[in-house]
């Protein structure tokens, strides 16, 4: 049962990679059949990001009733539902809405794997963390690459949705032969009031650099293709491949990444790893055409930070893990949501060059907040440690 729920797990990390990314490259078609502008786009992108978020948080609750199972199942339905539908949207307000259907999907899918997790992976987190999101890099990188074969084929962008039910399909299939274990929810023993979660200076932390470290992260899944074909005059084909190989590097980075935070620490090797995110962003898009291959190249840095970002907040909370994982998951989302937002509007007023910018912003703003929440971890760890000793003494 294990072996078949860990793959399962694995699968549906690929598949999540493989519909979130995807998407980026039909931005451009999407954009020219609909004819409409990059705020609208922005709308559509946001909208489906509520869905996620929604789908998150109610997802938390579900799994308190229903369990992973069926909620997992829910998210297989919706995720292909949606895809049905955005084949099949006759405007662009049902293409929103199938939009928000898909992104619930993903939610629902998201929020069943990630509390399955932590009873499959006790040991090595940062390790098996960083081997569980590579393979939602490895969907990451396929998902870009067969849009990019199929518009190059003269196919639809409704044909690279229509088809991935596919994909979807198989998958489902093979959950229906998974059984799923009975585990005592001992979470309701240790529930974390949603006040006391809020008012925790290291949550508030943690769920700003991880929503600013998405937006960075789907920011490029979503207009690194846009900003090839607009702003560098690439053909669609070029461009999806840059996005391709962005999330084939980044997909190594995961591969190899854990033992490096293992070795380093999970606190220095985040920093480490968005300095030089930054460094290679900043050469990307401010240097000549053959630098373009840098942002690429990013992709190996931002390829740790999510999952050891996860691990580091499992290792620093004692109780109430999953309570604080919903509020951050939440949280972050609603970031992620508005700041890729302020990426379509940017576009609009300025041009999708200095919109793509706000992605090196983001990454500055997650470098930051990581050197705050250091300070604050290595600081509430010191007095816990004077108190400790204290005690001793008496």
């Amino acid at each position: 049962m294990g072996n078949m729920l860990i793959i399962l797990i694995f699968g549906l990390m690929l598949l999540q990679g493989f519909m979130d990314n995807m998407r980026g490259v039909l931005i451009p078609s999407i954009r020219e059949f609909f004819q409409i502008d990059y705020t609208s786009l922005a709308w559509m992108m946001l909208i489906s990001t509520l869905g996620y978020i929604g789908a998150t948080f109610s997802g938390g609750l579900l799994i308190e009733h229903i369990g992973q199972q069926k909620v997992i199942f829910i998210g297989l339905t919706g995720l292909a539902a949606g895809a049905f539908g955005i084949s099949s949207a006759w405007n662009f307000f049902a293409l929103i809405f199938f939009m928000f259907i898909l992104g619930s999907g993903i939610g629902f899918i998201n929020i069943g794997a990630s509390t399955i997790t932590p009873i499959l992976f006790v040991k090595n987190q940062a390790i098996m963390m960083n081997l569980l999101h590579f393979f939602y890099g490895f969907g990451a990188t396929l998902g870009p690459r067969y849009a990019g074969i199929l518009l190059a084929s003269n196919y639809l962008w409704r044909d690279v949705y229509r088809y991935s039910i596919l994909v979807i399909g198989v998958l489902g299939v093979y959950f229906l032969t998974c059984s799923f274990p009975k585990v005592e929810r001992s979470e309701k023993k240790q529930k974390v009031a949603i006040q006391q979660i809020a008012s925790d200076k290291r949550i508030i932390l943690f769920s700003m650099l991880l929503g600013f470290y998405v937006a960075g992260e789907i920011g490029i899944a979503n207009w690194f293709v846009n900003y090839l074909q607009q702003g560098r005059d690439m053909t669609p084909l070029q461009s999806a491949s840059y996005l391709s190989l962005f999330f084939m590097i980044f997909t190594f980075g995961r591969l190899v990444g854990g033992f490096i935070a293992e070795k380093l620490g999970y606190m220095r090797s985040i920093i480490l790893y968005v300095a030089m995110a930054i460094f290679c962003l900043g050469i990307g898009i401010f240097g000549s055409k053959p630098f373009i291959i840098m942002i690429s190249v990013s992709g190996f840095f931002f390829s740790i930070v999510y999952p050891t970002v996860m691990a580091l907040l499992i290792k620093t909370f004692d109780s109430g893990i999953n309570s604080i994982l919903g509020f951050v998951m939440a949280f972050s989302s609603m970031i992620n949501m508005l700041a890729n937002w302020m990426v379509g509007k940017t576009n609009d007023l300025f041009g999708v060059a200095i919109g793509f910018y706000l992605v090196l912003f983001y990454m500055s703003i997650v470098l930051l907040l990581l050197l705050l929440l250091s300070r604050n971890i290595k600081s509430l760890s010191d007095n816990n440690k004077n108190m400790l000793s204290n005690d001793e003494t008496l």
